[in-house]
């Protein structure tokens, strides 16, 4: 499967499960079968560049860190104010990006020290040049602005673009079908006893899961 950055509004979702390749997808696009990047907590991943309201102001996605965003606040909101759990201190937008920037830059700090510690060398207690370079590309330090976030719900406006995994449908044998459908199956049914554990299905609704299921056992 390979990467792609998509428009939110290209993407249609699966009305019901449905397997490509023995993957489980959410959706397509322009009619290719994609997969969703999701991070922490079901976040869509958006791609690089994208403008993002914050409540401290506006920032834009330079990169991702632990299944969350790296964003650059790049405008701040004069009304936003923060205050401490012991109430003593106060924070404006500016002061408050500059604190969650330190925390980040601490924790990219820690890990450098980490990483010092398992590969420098025995004789001169530092990093190889190769090792010194593999370190800074992985753990680049922050510029004063970039903050660590997250969201929940929707945040994205449709326009915006997301990252998604597409799925290359290949052309299946007979066998190969049966599995699929048999996959789906399962996966249809799973979902539907999810939903009726707790309740028995209207007659309406029973007879028209009965009614998928017996169509999908039917021989290709």
């Amino acid at each position: 499967m390979t990467y792609k950055s998509v428009a939110l509004n290209s993407f249609t979702p699966v009305s019901k499960p449905t397997i490509v390749n023995n993957v489980e997808i959410d959706g397509h696009v322009d009619g290719r079968p994609v997969v969703l990047r999701k991070m922490r907590g079901g976040m869509l991943m958006p791609a690089i560049g994208t403008v993002l309201p914050l409540s401290m102001g506006t920032g834009i996605v330079t990169g991702y860190r632990d299944e969350m965003l790296v964003v650059d606040v790049v405008e701040f909101n004069d009304d936003f104010m923060w205050i401490d759990a012991t109430e003593t201190n106060i924070y404006d937008a500016e002061g408050y990006v500059a604190m969650l920037n330190q925390c980040y830059r601490s924790s990219i700090q820690s890990q450098r020290d980490d990483f010092t510690r398992i590969n420098k060398s025995e004789v001169t207690e530092r990093l190889s040049e190769k090792n010194m370079e593999r370190m800074l590309a992985c753990l680049p330090m922050p510029e004063p602005t970039e903050i660590v976030v997250g969201f929940r719900g929707k945040f994205l406006q449709p326009t915006d673009h997301i990252v998604v995994q597409e799925v290359v449908a290949e052309r299946e044998s007979p066998s190969e079908r049966r599995a699929r459908i048999k996959a789906e199956r399962a996966l249809a049914k799973r979902l539907a006893n999810a939903m009726l554990e707790d309740a028995d299905a209207p007659d309406d609704v029973q007879a028209d899961i009965d009614a998928e299921f017996a169509e999908l056992d039917m021989d290709f």
